[in-house]
């Protein structure tokens, strides 16, 4: 806990204010998914997966 003073003067008179200031939470640990091996090639298959369907028009109309 932290103390926080606000001094006003009006007036001539002056106005001490103290607020209690709870402290940060702890910041929270951030883990991260990383990538290996496996996921490079999880994401080429998906990658040639989508360029396949992207395609497939094209190689349907030129089978016709």
């Amino acid at each position: 806990m932290s103390f926080t003073r606000t001094v006003t003067v009006i007036d001539h008179e002056v106005v001490v204010r103290t607020v209690e200031v709870p402290d940060e939470a702890p910041a929270q640990t951030f883990t991260a998914i990383t990538g290996g091996r496996r996921t490079a090639a999880f994401t080429a298959a998906g990658g040639l997966l989508v360029i396949a369907l992207a395609l497939m028009p094209a190689v349907t109309a030129a089978f016709h």
